[in-house]
């Protein structure tokens, strides 16, 4: 024992460093160990980070490409109904023939005037081969066809008869022609109708027209067109002000915009970008359109600085200033709101599910309520919708704790959580609408006619184009052709005092008695 003990004293002579060194060095190793485990802390940090934008990346694409190239509804069906099976070959197929569509126009049809077309028997043929005897009138054998009579025109020639008396020669008198729609202007009443809505209700630029027109062998160049439909418009002006003026006595009004192009050569490209913004009212059943030279929201607060009522729109942040004074009652809209968590759905299926679950039956409860009365709308409501709002409420309320604020579902949450209050104001009316879609329904039509017409020559010209909509638009909800108001209005507004206006409106307007 000795002699080992004597050997481990030759090999450390001083035991205290050697135990100082390894301490040392086993506080190097941790402290190595330490940073490398730091190191894979922050590389799964970013790893994690990479993930998520990747993940963003790859939902927007798939985005991009279903809005590209994908079906543009957004209707939600978790359970397809099963696929009807084809029938056999050579199976009977007796009844109408839906294919051709024969039976659903002339259903529709119905207030298509007639014209009798006889077809009588050859007179070799009304000789019995047999008896020898003339034959007698049975029946006819009535069939239908579908014809156009093309459009024409023609040149009205006014004759305005002037007398004058054959003694004193002095007095002469010539009888009074009606007033033309434009002082100056050959253009009739009816045919600046067609050309109104040709272009702004069929979408017909007048380039195109200007072709029609020369089949008829008659040349009319889409500047004299442009100047046309700007001269009715400042017609129509005082009209315009009085239907908007009426709009604003109503207790709702839904409103939505979409951008229109100016030519304007102080700009970029020498265009500048306005709004057309539109504004509903189902209870005085107007719906009218305004021009915006830019895209701010100066003009829209402008147009509803003296509104007092429900602004049902979709929560753009323009329209924050309308409502701080608190004059105006905000009502949201759900189809904005559900569309945001249908668009999410290369992102997260569970709770996208749940909530697009929750919506469609909000719709069904609606589709059960529509054209029922006030009190029965809002009883309904009370008890059916209202439930599933506050189930909607706690899905959203607890994802949001699940998900991270990058989360591409965190958008839609957010986006119903901050207009909570103006989303559920339709459970407290039963005259608000669950969503804006019908504002969106009449802005459509702008945008269709914006895809062939591209820009406005002047804000006077887009100022006029809002005026034509305005009045075609409340024309077809009242279920009156525009062509004919134009026609009619165009005609007689030049000769009536401004107190007589209110009758020539749509909402008002009633055909002239044929004679």
């Amino acid at each position: 024992m000795s002699d080992e003990i004597e050997r481990l004293k030759e090999e450390f002579p001083d035991p205290w460093a050697e135990i100082h060194r390894l301490v040392q060095q086993n506080e190097n190793l941790q402290r190595q160990l330490q940073q490398a485990l730091d190191g894979n802390e922050e590389l799964r940090t970013l790893l994690k980070d990479l993930q998520a934008k990747l993940d963003i990346l790859i939902a927007q694409s798939k985005k991009r490409n279903k809005r590209d190239f994908g079906k543009k509804t957004e209707k939600h069906n978790p359970r397809p109904a099963p696929s009807k099976p084809k029938p056999a070959a050579g199976a009977d197929a007796t009844g109408d023939n839906k294919a051709t569509g024969i039976k659903h126009i002339l259903e529709n049809a119905k207030n298509v005037p007639h014209q009798p077309v006889p077809y009588p028997v050859r007179p070799e043929d009304s000789i019995c081969p047999e008896c020898n005897v003339e034959t007698v009138f049975v029946n006819n054998v009535l069939t239908h066809q579908l014809e156009m009579i093309s459009a024409s025109l023609k040149i009205l020639d006014h004759y305005q008869e002037t007398r004058a008396c054959p003694q004193c020669k002095l007095y002469i008198v010539t009888a009074e022609k009606t007033c033309t729609p434009i002082p100056g202007s050959y253009a009739g009443a009816r045919l600046l109708g067609e050309i109104i809505v040709g272009k702004l209700d069929d979408g017909l630029p007048n380039n195109r027209q200007e072709k029609i027109f020369a089949r008829h062998n008659i040349r009319i160049p889409r500047s004299t067109q442009c100047d046309w439909m700007l001269a009715t418009a400042n017609t129509l002006s005082l009209l315009y002000s009085l239907m908007k003026k009426e709009l604003l006595t109503s207790d709702i009004i839904k409103t939505d915009d979409s951008s229109i192009k100016i030519q304007d050569r102080k700009h970029k490209n020498n265009i500048r970008k306005g709004k057309i913004t539109t504004y509903i009212s189902a209870q005085r059943n107007i719906t009218m359109f305004d021009f915006s030279p830019d895209l701010s929201f100066d003009k829209n607060i402008e147009f509803l600085e003296d509104y007092k009522g429900t602004v049902q729109a979709d929560a753009a942040g323009g329209f924050d200033a309308l409502f701080k004074d608190e004059q105006r009652i905000e009502a949201g809209c759900h189809a904005h709101s559900r569309r945001r968590y249908f668009e999410a759905e290369f992102t997260e299926t569970e709770v996208r599910k749940a909530v697009l679950d929750i919506y469609r039956d909000l719709y069904n409860i609606e589709r059960e309520i529509k054209d029922k009365p006030a009190a029965f709308r809002l009883a309904m409501r009370r008890r059916k919708s209202k439930p599933l709002i506050k189930s909607l409420r706690k899905i959203i309320m607890r994802a949001k704790e699940k998900f991270t604020p990058t989360h591409e579902l965190m958008k839609a949450i957010n986006y119903t959580l901050k207009h909570w209050r103006a989303l559920t104001r339709f459970l407290k009316n039963p005259d608000i609408a669950i969503d804006n879609n019908e504002s969106e329904r009449a802005i459509k039509c702008w945008v269709l006619v914006r895809k062939n017409s591209l820009f406005a020559g002047s804000d006077e010209g887009a100022k006029a184009i809002a005026v034509h909509l305005s009045f075609i638009a409340t024309a077809k909800r009242n279920g009156i052709n525009p062509v004919d108001w134009y026609a009619d209005v165009l005609r007689r507004i030049n000769g009536m005092k401004t107190t007589e206006l209110q009758q020539l409106l749509p909402q008002n307007w009633s055909p002239p008695a044929v004679p």
